[in-house]
Order: C-alpha cells, then sequence, then structure tokens
C-alpha cells in the first residue's frame, strides 16, 4: 500500500480496523503501524469511529447455544458425555459428604462437652462389681454388670437411695448391660445420689423396698 495513492494509509486503518485488511497485507501493515504515530491515530479514530454505529444497536444477551457455536468454532467439537457421567461427579460428591457427616456426628466432635455422671457399685468382698454411668442429655443410666451374679431363681434389682425419702427401685438388672430413662424429676437431684443394687426373688422386692440382700453400692459423681 502506498501513502500517495487515493485513500493510501487511511483507507488500510479503515480496513484493518474493520478486519477486512487481506491477510498477506497485515504483516507489513502492522510493521508500518508499529513506526507511524500518525498511522496508529488513523487506526484508533476508524476503530472510534465504526464502534459509534453500534450504539444504535439495542443490547441482547445471547443464547447459550451461541457461545457453544463459537468455542467450537475455536476449539473444535467437543464430544457431549453421556448424561450419567455429568451426574456422576456430583452424586459422589454428596454421597462422600453425607458420609463424612455421620462420622462427625457419630464421634461427637461438634457435641459440646456435657457432665458424666458415673459410679463405681461393688460390696467389700468384691464378689460383685457394676459400673453405672448417666448422660444427662439423654437422661438415661446405663448400668454394666463386671463381675458376679444373683442366685439361681432370684434377680438383682437396682435402687435409687436419697438422703431423706423413700428408696426408688429403677430397675431389675436381668442382663449384663440394663439401661434405664429416668424420669425428670429424679433426674434433678441424681449429682452425689447413692445406687444399691439388691438380690430379691425373680419378681423384684414385694415390699417395694431393698430386702436385706444388699450386694453392691455407689455413688454417682461428676467426671
Amino acid at each position: 500500500m502506498d501513502r500517495d495513492l487515493p485513500g493510501g494509509w487511511e483507507a488500510g486503518a479503515a480496513e484493518y480496523s474493520l478486519g477486512l485488511m487481506p491477510k498477506e497485507e497485515i504483516a507489513g501493515f502492522e510493521s508500518q503501524l508499529v513506526a507511524e504515530p500518525d498511522l496508529q491515530q488513523d487506526v484508533a479514530a476508524w476503530a472510534e469511529y465504526f464502534a459509534c454505529f453500534t450504539d444504535l444497536i439495542p443490547e441482547e444477551t445471547p443464547p447459550p447455544q451461541v457461545l457453544r457455536r463459537i468455542e467450537g468454532k475455536v476449539f473444535g467439537a467437543v464430544e457431549k458425555a453421556p448424561v450419567w457421567q455429568q451426574v456422576l461427579p456430583y452424586l459422589v460428591g454428596a454421597v462422600v459428604g453425607v458420609v463424612l457427616a455421620w462420622g462427625v456426628f457419630a464421634s461427637g466432635l461438634l457435641e459440646p462437652d456435657r457432665p458424666v455422671l458415673s459410679a463405681d457399685l461393688s460390696a467389700a468382698d468384691g464378689a460383685l462389681t457394676l459400673d453405672a454411668r448417666f448422660d444427662t442429655a439423654t437422661g438415661v443410666l446405663t448400668v454394666a454388670r463386671r463381675t458376679g451374679a444373683a442366685a439361681d431363681g432370684r434377680v438383682l434389682e437396682l435402687w435409687l437411695m436419697p438422703d431423706d425419702g423413700a428408696p426408688m427401685s429403677l430397675a431389675l438388672l436381668r442382663s449384663a448391660e440394663t439401661l434405664v430413662a429416668l424420669p425428670p424429676e429424679v433426674v434433678r437431684d441424681l449429682s452425689g445420689a447413692r445406687l444399691l443394687v439388691s438380690e430379691e426373688p425373680a419378681g423384684g422386692a414385694p415390699q417395694g423396698a431393698p430386702s436385706d440382700g444388699l450386694r453392691a453400692e455407689g455413688r454417682l459423681t461428676t467426671r
């Protein structure tokens, strides 16, 4: 392109701004553009001029398929994965999240520290020993027998012995471990409470109070 021709570089600047310049002329034009400040101003002026025409075009968001077509032209067609392959990562992530959440809750990591009342129940001769543990959150007293048992045809019975008042039967300890749900009025005063284990007839103490067959005792304390 010759500056002395009509239009010359200015016509080239317009073609370059519109992207209409032949490919074989672009390299030569750009090398001249670097060296010619006037030519740079011409390109900028034409670009600004042509941009004015777009002000008359209302804005419109193109549909998503337009972007996919452009990407296909630029990067080549991409084979679409089956639906199950598209959904699989989300399903795996959901399963992993559920498993992790269950593990955290089951381990008690998110539970605040809460007081636990426990007692070692035993007799002087050590023939019968039991562990008692009360969960303040659930209101459940767990009694586990470590050694010993009741005689044939008889049963161990657990009692709450208040400092003042009548003894209260809590449960018959027929198995190695017994869970006892305590009523709210009992739960309020359990700290330091005295527990007794007596040996009774198969149906429990007939008089509603521990018999003389006392087998073990202990006090609930915070640990």
